[in-house]
């Protein structure tokens, strides 16, 4: 399984671009159908511009966040106006299949009224970036230091 080496040594640019091409190389599952419709949207010449820019948004967004964590409702807005919506939904697919997003088991309610999906349950996924210590679950921040002042 490759790597993909942690945004500080290098820039953004070239983490998005390892981070496609990751997600455009990967095999598709045998038998199943979403994965292959997902790779055939990524890998088609003519999405390129839209794979990248999709993909520039989900990383930016988690790369944001401290614990790396993002969510379709707050890059939604952020996506050119000008990507073909079906190559959304193919990218972050690609992107859980390549280990890259992976769900964090939370959900939220979805903000996108204008694509049917509001009020419907939405994952919150970590970006996974090798290299770069990965953010524990919440259920074991406990661990990590004491609980107070009268335990050290």
């Amino acid at each position: 399984m490759s790597t993909v080496a942690a945004p500080q040594e290098r820039g953004v640019r070239e983490l998005v671009g390892e981070i496609a091409r990751r997600a455009i190389s990967l095999t598709p599952a045998q038998g199943d159908p979403v994965a292959a419709v997902a790779a055939l949207l990524v890998l088609d010449p003519r999405n390129v511009d839209h794979v990248e820019a999709v993909i520039t948004v989900i990383v930016c967004d988690a790369l944001g966040d401290p614990w790396r964590e993002t969510t379709a409702n707050r890059w939604r807005s952020l996506l050119p106006t000008w990507i073909r919506p079906q190559v959304i939904g193919a990218v972050v697919q690609r992107m859980r299949s390549a280990g890259l997003l992976v769900s964090t088991g939370r959900w939220v309610r979805s903000t996108d009224r204008a694509g049917g999906n509001g009020g419907k349950p939405q994952p919150v996924y970590v970006l996974i970036v090798t290299g770069e210590d990965q953010p524990l679950p919440l259920s074991r921040l406990g661990d990590v230091g004491p609980d107070g002042p009268d335990r050290t």
